[in-house]
């Protein structure tokens, strides 16, 4: 039961992330077409308007996030011995991304600013191809690995007659 109700806040939390991605990806569009972004979506996503891509990045940040704990409980509690051991990796990859954004301190030396805290959504977008390779996959294997049914068996199909 404990199982299930993590699978379903797994596929939850994954729309979530999925709803990030095209909230992104819309921003980028509409910026490249009919904005200032020069036709570019990568100058596009540079530009970076406020308070659009810091929703785009919360919702990323927090989906990925949220995917991966959910679907990593998921596999622990309800899975068998190759899914438990199948999430540790890409747990662990996450575990890193984080350690990482909340490592790095990026600030302009100033003496009279107060001192700089560990922002993660700044660290994902000031570093996509990390948010990507290190946040992004990894929560997405994870999700595969905690929903990915196990094939029911025969017996399942057939009818007592």
């Amino acid at each position: 039961m404990i199982a299930s109700w993590f699978l379903r806040l797994t596929g939850a939390c994954a729309i979530l992330l999925a709803f990030g991605l095209v909230w992104l990806l819309a921003y980028v569009l509409v910026e490249a077409t009919i904005g200032q972004g020069g036709g570019s979506m990568v100058d596009a996503y540079w530009l970076g308007r406020l308070p659009w891509v810091g929703i785009a990045e919360t919702l990323i940040v927090s989906g990925a996030t949220a995917t991966a704990i959910a679907g990593a409980l998921a596999s622990i509690i309800g899975g068998g011995w190759i899914r438990r051991l199948a999430v540790v990796p890409p747990l662990g990859i996450i575990g890193l991304w984080w350690l990482l954004a909340m490592a790095i301190r990026r600030a302009v030396p100033c003496e009279t600013c107060p001192p700089p805290t560990p922002d993660p959504w700044a660290y994902a977008y000031s570093a996509p191809e990390n948010a990507l390779l290190f946040l992004l996959v990894p929560a997405v294997a994870i999700a595969i690995i905690a929903l990915a049914a196990k094939p029911a068996s025969r017996a399942a199909y057939i009818s007592p007659s």
